[in-house]
């Protein structure tokens, strides 16, 4: 078990730290040499049929939900209420998606609302994402030279934030950084990166081992108070 010291009080609203889960040879090469591989928004929605982290809606441009009703399906040119077939709808939206939708790295964040108030120990439950972790002490440095390497390598507007959930009957723009709230106990960290190829990119930011830690299984944060809490990956 590894421990890192916290200062108390916690700041409102910050990033504190990042971890992501994944293959043990993927973690591996981002540990030891900050190797990069960040999916198009299309292999992120079907990855693997997993339920768990691929979502068909992720970083579509707006929804409109309208619940349950019927739907009447006709042919062009002929009659709806002589040719139409009327069939019960549920749950039901319709979605507009984006032209252009680029690449998304995914992480987990820990953010100011987890260190706070009783400071309950905490398990984020992520092992159907892969056998390897990585956590990142220092998120603000691990996103200077990931950031510093997209704009050498020519990708420019890169966007990074903390995904905000949304609630099933939520109508309006969605974008990037907005995701359905049965998702809501990944506690998404995103980095959002423009881009016209529908291929992925793959960088080196050189290794992250002055600033994360490789497989902790769990890490004790100790804060200036005195108090203890326990994070288990």
């Amino acid at each position: 078990m590894n421990k890192t010291k916290v200062i108390s009080p916690i700041e409102d609203n910050k990033l504190f730290f990042l971890f992501r889960r994944g293959k043990q040879e993927h973690i591996k090469a981002l540990f030891e040499d900050g190797e990069i591989y960040i999916n198009t928004v299309d292999y992120i929605r079907y990855c693997d049929n997993n339920p768990e982290r691929s979502d068909e809606d992720d970083g579509i441009l707006h929804r409109d939900y309208y619940g349950d009703g019927k739907i009447t399906l006709c042919d062009v040119g002929k009659d709806f209420d002589k040719d139409g077939m009327t069939m019960d709808a549920f749950n039901f939206v319709l979605k507009t998606d984006h032209k252009e939708k680029g690449n998304i790295y995914c992480l987990t964040g820990i953010y100011s609302e987890h260190l706070t108030g009783d400071r309950n120990d905490i398990t984020f439950d992520t092992k159907s994402l892969g056998e390897s972790t990585i956590f990142i002490q220092n998120p603000k440095k691990f996103l200077e030279r990931l950031f510093s390497a997209l704009e050498e390598n020519g990708y420019k507007g890169s966007k990074r934030n903390k995904v905000v959930y949304y609630k099933n009957d939520y109508s309006g723009n969605v974008g990037f950084f907005l995701k359905h709230e049965r998702f809501k106990p990944q506690s998404e960290y995103r980095i959002h990166v423009p881009n016209i190829k529908d291929e992925p990119i793959k960088l080196k930011i050189g290794s992250l081992k002055d600033i994360a830690v490789f497989n902790p299984g769990s890490i004790k944060l100790i804060y200036t108070d005195g108090k203890e809490q326990l994070i288990t990956f």
